[in-house]
């Protein structure tokens, strides 16, 4: 160790001493007991709910896929998914977040920055390696313990499961590092850490970013706390970057709108990208349901709310139009003609996605496209009316304290989240049971009508909330 190094330590341990005492920073004491908690929950809740998951399907038919090639693919394409929504979420809020403070007073001096920084990246490492062990655990476990698979599937689990969260965290950490130029090459002060390294990437990392990110990462935090979701979008949102030689024509007052639409995501590629990419997931995981019996039914669920997220990736143009709810119509359309056309670009794109991923997986699991493309088409239906009750819900109720709860804004913000994986996931299950039952089939449709008729209405009673007596 160089005496740079021992001197680097010295001071960070003075600096810990004066801000926390001789008993040091309890950041750590505050990770372990999230751990234990973690651990906790996944033995009473996790463990119970996969294996119930596991019982419900095919069981030998589940092991024979294990050991074929597909249980590989399946692990790629996580990891791919996962590394990709990493790299995106460091750009927003990477693994290497310190106070604005300790940024301003220890990382600006003459310390090394990865001796600085160390400690940040250290708690996330350790959150995204746990969380991908953890789960690599829980999944092994519920396999070995519905009998579907050998003893020697939880280690495997568990080592897939640490290699995923480690490309998941170096991906983070790029989307993070890479916001700031390259270090500067100059004859005789080399980087002490080799190009591509951990150290060298938060090395990297410049003063403004990290600035940037502790000031956003509190805002972030307050909006939660305050049960102000807009806010929060808007501190996540990307600037936009592309598309600004683009501009909008006058078509009417419904083609203007689709058009913005268009253009809205034109302008933000990643987020149609995640969009679509979720949307196929959505899909194909409701065609494997309804396609395969080694599947359980219970996956529907599980598929309902990829559906759910996919199609709110889609429609930022109806969350820009909720925003704007009680001011004068840009192109004078009325609130519900508006949030029903801002419907247009993520409905479509989303029943294209499903569809076609839908009848693609079942159709190679053995189904027929009739079987599956019915319950792909009310998927979107139902989250069509989940996105319209999520954009204009409105704040938390304050019915019993002038500051809502955190239980209370928990349900308010995940109830349309919850509703379309009730109902999209009981369709599914009803499917497997009773694939020629003509009454699953009304009742599905009605439930659909029924929940965009909801959304609709929630835009029509947001939009009146607001006009003068």
């Amino acid at each position: 160790m160089t005496t740079s190094a021992v001197g680097d330590r010295e001071r960070l341990a003075d600096i810990r001493h004066v801000l926390h005492g001789p008993s040091g920073n309890p950041a750590r004491k505050e990770v372990a007991y999230a751990a234990y908690v973690a651990v906790i929950l996944a033995g009473l809740y996790g463990f119970p709910v996969l294996r119930a998951l596991v019982l419900a399907g095919d069981r030998e038919a589940m092991g024979s896929a294990l050991r074929s090639p597909c249980a590989a693919l399946v692990t790629l394409a996580v990891t791919a998914v996962l590394a990709l929504l990493g790299r995106e979420a460091g750009r927003v809020r990477g693994p290497v977040v310190a106070p604005v403070p300790w940024v301003d007073h220890v990382v600006a001096s003459s310390l090394d920055r990865w001796a600085a920084l160390r400690p940040w990246f250290g708690y996330s490492l350790f959150a995204a390696l746990f969380a991908g062990g953890l789960s690599g655990l829980l999944v092994g476990a519920a396999f070995v313990g519905a009998r579907a698979a050998a003893w020697w599937f939880v280690p495997v689990a568990v080592v897939a499961g640490l290699v995923v969260g480690l490309v998941a965290g170096a991906s983070w950490l790029l989307g993070q590092s890479r916001l700031s130029p390259p270090l500067p090459r100059m004859p005789g002060h080399e980087s002490p850490s080799p190009v591509g390294t951990v150290a060298h990437e938060v090395r990297r990392m410049g003063l403004g970013e990290l600035r940037t990110q502790a000031s956003r990462s509190n805002r972030i935090v307050g909006g939660v706390h305050a049960g102000d979701l807009r806010a929060v979008r808007l501190e996540a949102a990307r600037p936009v970057t592309r598309g600004r030689s683009l501009r909008l024509r006058r078509r009417g007052p419904v083609a203007t709108l689709v058009a913005r639409d268009v253009l809205g995501l034109r302008r933000a590629p990643a987020a149609a990208l995640v969009g679509l990419l979720l949307s196929v997931l959505g899909g194909g995981t409701l065609g494997a349901t309804l396609g395969s019996s080694a599947v359980p039914p219970l996956v529907g669920f599980v598929a309902a709310g990829i559906a759910y997220a996919g199609f709110g990736a889609l429609a930022e143009g109806l969350r820009l139009e909720a925003d704007t709810v009680g001011t004068p119509a840009l192109f004078g359309a009325p609130p519900v003609r508006a949030a029903a056309t801002h419907l247009v670009v993520p409905g479509l794109t989303h029943l294209l996605a499903t569809t076609g991923a839908g009848s693609l997986t079942g159709s190679a699991l053995g189904a027929t496209v009739g079987d599956v493309l019915p319950w792909c088409v009310m998927t979107t239906v139902v989250v069509a009316g989940g996105s319209l009750l999520a954009a204009y819900r409105g704040r938390p109720p304050t019915t019993f304290s002038a500051v809502p709860t955190p239980q209370t804004v928990a349900i308010w913000y995940s109830t349309p989240l919850v509703l379309c994986t009730v109902l999209v996931g009981g369709m599914v299950w009803g499917a497997t049971r009773w694939p020629t039952s003509g009454l699953l089939v009304i009742a599905a449709w009605v439930a659909g009508a029924s929940m965009l008729y909801a959304g609709l209405r929630r835009v029509d009673a947001e939009s009146m909330s607001h006009r003068d007596v």
